[in-house]
């Protein structure tokens, strides 16, 4: 990043303790040994739990935890001057909590938390979201004795595979879907985890041979592996009897080296896929987990602010390869510097009330 970065950072308004504005958007600069922060527009917006840009920069997709959740879309000016409303849409279900482009670039895939389902919206020929075409019911995967409470927290296009990968921390599956012609999402494989792990957040290398997940409520980091079909055992109960695992479990670690209880929230993958970075609610902060060795290991951990949700990194910065921290509870955003296997504290906080994602302009 040679030039100023523009940042949005969504954040709770309303509900619990919401003290943000809904989406502010920030121009980031280095400046000395940090960053000279400019705050340039805001939308005043209930509850935005995620927000993901448009591959051109132009609009900003926002999800907000509502019941019935909305999809709500900004047209953000180039110099991130104006972010004007262009598109709200109410969809079925409750607490939505992430949103991704499916393998159909004209859809725009909702993850709801509070309802245990995901959408399928349209986009129209101006990228905006246009109409509901589908929603699938996590409830109607265990029936009777078996029902569980599903909660499914991210969805994630796997590079290099078909699969669309849906953690649910409630089902302690990663649900594997398969979109096909008109959109849609059809389920077509699982990856199952002991009862009680809580599968949250996912991250897959550049061909998905190796996925991480972080584990919410085991305080744990999940590593699966991609295996020949018939090799893949079957002897957990599963979801989708007739359709084989295409990843297995091959080790689990602790997130943190920290003593106490550990809400595992969000990871993800160095640019080299060298190291994996881990954000840690309870001790309060972030992990970085060296991928060199045969199981992910423990290297470098920093105290960030309190109740971290989300991060992103900014990399080729004139500071170096950095990292930016939502810290929900700490009503900042943190910044740290990563050299290698090493993470450092790289300036001072960001004020930023109720924080809860962060997304760069690309």
């Amino acid at each position: 990043m040679t030039d100023p970065a523009l940042l949005a950072v969504g954040g709770y308004s309303r509900s619990g303790s919401g003290r943000g504005p809904g989406i502010e958007l920030l121009r980031l600069a280095p400046s000395g040994d940090g960053l000279a922060v400019e705050r340039l527009a805001t939308a005043d917006l209930p509850d935005p739990s995620f927000v993901l840009w448009s591959p051109d920069g132009a609009l900003l997709h926002a999800v907000l935890e509502t019941d019935p959740t909305r999809v709500v879309t900004l047209r953000v000016a180039p110099d991130g001057s104006s972010a004007d409303v262009v598109a709200d849409l109410e969809i079925t279900g409750s607490g939505g909590c992430h949103l991704a482009y499916g393998r159909d670039p004209g859809t725009l895939l909702v993850a709801q938390y509070g309802s245990g389902s995901v959408a399928t919206l349209r986009l129209d020929e101006d990228g905006l979201p246009a109409e509901q075409i589908d929603v699938d019911d996590h409830h109607e995967l265990f029936e009777g004795a078996a029902a569980r409470d599903p909660h499914p927290h991210q969805i994630v296009a796997l590079p290099g595979a078909e699969a669309l990968a849906v953690p649910d921390l409630g089902l302690d599956r990663v649900l594997l879907y398969r979109q096909g012609v008109g959109g849609m999402i059809d389920l077509d494989g699982e990856i199952v985890f002991s009862r009680g792990t809580g599968p949250r957040h996912l991250a897959a290398d550049h061909e998905s041979e190796q996925l991480h997940i972080s584990c919410e409520l085991s305080g744990m980091v999940a590593t699966a592996v991609r295996v020949a079909e018939e090799t893949t055992s079957r002897s957990a109960p599963a979801v989708m009897p007739a359709a084989p695992r295409r990843w297995s479990v091959r080790s689990m670690v602790p997130a943190s080296g920290r003593d106490g209880e550990n809400a595992v929230s969000h990871l993800e993958l160095s640019a080299d896929e060298s190291v994996l970075l881990v954000a840690n609610r309870g001790p309060d902060t972030i992990s970085l987990l060296s991928l060199t060795p045969m199981r992910p290991l423990l290297v470098s951990e920093v105290e960030v602010g309190a109740h971290p949700r989300h991060f992103t990194q900014l990399d080729g910065t004139p500071l170096g390869d950095l990292v930016l921290v939502a810290s929900q509870e700490g009503d900042r955003i943190d910044v740290l510097l990563r050299r290698g296997d090493e993470l450092e504290v790289a300036g001072e906080p960001i004020p930023a009330p109720s924080a809860a994602c962060l997304a760069v302009r690309p």
